[in-house]
């Protein structure tokens, strides 16, 4: 029972060094900490987002479609990988580092909340908050 939580704890930690390593561009270390977290968990779909993550940023577009794709099909609840292969797949696609999704940020920007409001016929509509 310890060791699994040490090792969920060490898979986390990987996955967090990676995206550090991401974000200040140091790629071939974070392919290392990727690596690793695939060592312990190869179920996880974090590891396949972030390879595509790094393909993306050096400009293998196709490479990073498949590792989203692996991410997306590991677990498709995942919604950090789907975000990411619906925007590199876009016809209108144009690389930004702002739109990509590491897995850990709020996924729901706050202009997708709804309500359901309902009116004197018991008719219900969405209510944008």
């Amino acid at each position: 029972m310890i060791d699994n939580y040490l090792t969920i704890d060490s898979f986390e930690k990987c996955i967090k060094k990676a995206i550090n390593n991401i974000k200040i561009g140091n790629l071939n270390e974070a392919i290392e900490y990727i690596h690793e977290a695939m060592l312990q968990d190869d179920s996880s779909p974090k590891p396949h987002n972030l390879l595509g993550i790094i393909y993306e940023i050096r400009g293998e577009l196709d490479l990073a479609r498949k590792h989203y794709r692996a991410s997306y099909s590991l677990d498709p609840t995942f919604k950090a990988s789907s975000i990411n292969l619906e925007r590199i797949s876009s016809f209108s696609y144009k690389f930004n580092i702002e739109n990509i999704k590491y897995g850990y940020e709020s996924l729901i920007p706050e202009k997708y909340y709804y309500e359901i409001v309902y009116d004197e016929k018991n008719i219900g509509r969405l209510k944008r908050l």
